[in-house]
């Protein structure tokens, strides 16, 4: 995979596949651009399919310093600038999104022509004002106890959340394939960036949010229940919802055709 050399030295991996205007995939968590392999085939027909690995995750440069969604939301800056991608559709899966919200909130929608969000709340913290919090209810004491699971027997932190992500339970290798990617990230830098994504309120950047966005949902979330999605088109300038009805968190992977045809057409808006 080629890779960018960040303003601070770290290498940042990433995938370029297709001619046109550019869409740039942004993975979740611990993740990395190999979980949208099934989706490039498709969307690179037409398009210019960048799908970069953030700073610690998948190939990109491993280092302590960095793990926060501002400074990932920089990153991708960079990677648009040293690309020659200006003008591009940021699609943001779960903590992807958080970056493009980020992005917006540092840059405004300077060389962004569009964005998609996919399963994701701008807050995960519950709260009395706030119904669309991480699982449905999300507390300060649910955070710690994650983040100590996740720094001691990571394993049974991480798993129990890939299987939450689907709308049915995935088979156990399926599970353990998943697993095994995430590793990759170093657990102090996951547990970095969780935090600060945790803590996190975006829902004052979403009038700011003034391209054209698509709105993918799973119906089935066990990650963000409810009409989160209704919610962030009352909240965004130009939204489009598409629902999906079999899906949970990952909708590009439960739903692969119907997220292809949906993202395609959106594009071509």
């Amino acid at each position: 995979m080629p890779y960018v050399e960040l303003s601070d030295g770290l290498p940042l991996s990433y995938e370029d596949h297709g001619t046109g205007r550019p869409v740039v995939l942004l993975h979740g968590w611990t993740m990395n651009s190999g979980f949208w392999a099934g989706n490039v085939p498709a969307l690179s027909a037409d398009h210019r399919v960048i799908a970069p690995d953030f700073r610690g995750h998948g190939k990109s440069g491993k280092t302590p310093e960095g793990h926060s969604i501002p400074q990932y939301a920089r990153d991708v800056r960079e990677l648009l600038k040293a690309l020659d991608a200006e003008d591009a559709t940021l699609v943001g899966w779960s903590m992807g999104t958080a970056v493009i919200l980020s992005y917006v909130r540092q840059f405004g929608c300077d060389g962004l022509r569009s964005a998609v969000f996919v399963d994701q709340s701008p807050r995960f913290l519950d709260g009395p004002d706030w119904d669309f919090a991480l699982m449905g209810g999300y507390s300060a004491t649910d955070l710690a106890v994650f983040a100590q699971t996740v720094r001691h027997a990571r394993p049974l932190a991480i798993k129990p959340f890939i299987e939450a992500c689907f709308a049915k339970l995935p088979p156990a290798e399926n599970v353990d394939a998943a697993y095994a990617e995430t590793t990759q990230t170093p657990t102090e830098a996951a547990l970095d960036v969780w935090m600060d994504m945790a803590h996190a309120d975006f829902r004052g950047v979403l009038p700011e949010v003034r391209v054209p966005t698509l709105l993918i949902y799973g119906e089935q979330s066990k990650i963000f229940p409810g009409d989160l999605a209704g919610h962030l088109a009352d909240a965004l300038p130009d939204a489009q919802v598409e629902r999906f009805a079999e899906s949970g968190h990952v909708p590009f992977v439960e739903e692969q055709g119907r997220f292809d045809t949906v993202v395609t057409d959106f594009l071509r808006r």
